[in-house]
């Protein structure tokens, strides 16, 4: 019995050196080949009056020296993502008749960087300014749309 129980020691003491020694190995892998040094972008493109992106938005990614990387196209729910490597990034985010928005961000390995983008519509008509300036002087009108919007205020608030 004292040789057999040997033997059973034996092959259980090389298994759990073979177990040791293939976990160490595993382990040393990351250092070999290590993980990717990418992230991600989500970008979130509305406009200031819609909770949706404007017709024909593109969200560029740019290098810090403006150089284009991507050019994104957001879905019906404004949301466009982008996986890059480490680092420094420029965005820019343009629709017809919108003025066009820039951010900087960063991306981390392994993480998403978040960035939320609102688009606010071009004046149509410079004379059009002109004309709200004239009324501004009168201000007749700036009353009525300061009401008016105290009126949709309320009555969003169900009062």
């Amino acid at each position: 019995m004292g040789k057999g129980f040997a033997s059973l020691q034996s092959v259980v003491s090389m298994l759990a050196g073979l177990a040791s020694l293939s976990g160490a190995l595993y382990s040393a892998m990351e250092y070999v080949k290590p993980a990717p040094r990418t992230g991600e972008i989500l970008v979130a493109v509305h406009s200031a009056k819609a909770d949706k992106p404007p017709e024909g938005t593109t969200v560029e990614i740019l290098t810090p020296t403006d150089t284009l990387i991507a050019t994104l196209k957001p879905g019906d729910d404004g949301q466009a993502r982008q996986v890059l490597d480490e680092g420094a990034y420029h965005l820019r985010a343009t629709a017809p008749r919108f003025e066009a928005q820039t951010r900087d961000v960063r991306v981390q390995r392994g993480a998403t960087a978040e960035v939320g983008v609102q688009l606010v519509q071009k004046d149509p008509d410079p004379d059009s300014a002109s004309a709200a300036n004239r009324t501004r002087r009168s201000g007749v009108r700036p009353l009525s749309r300061a009401l008016g919007g105290a009126q949709r205020f309320v009555h969003r608030l169900g009062l």
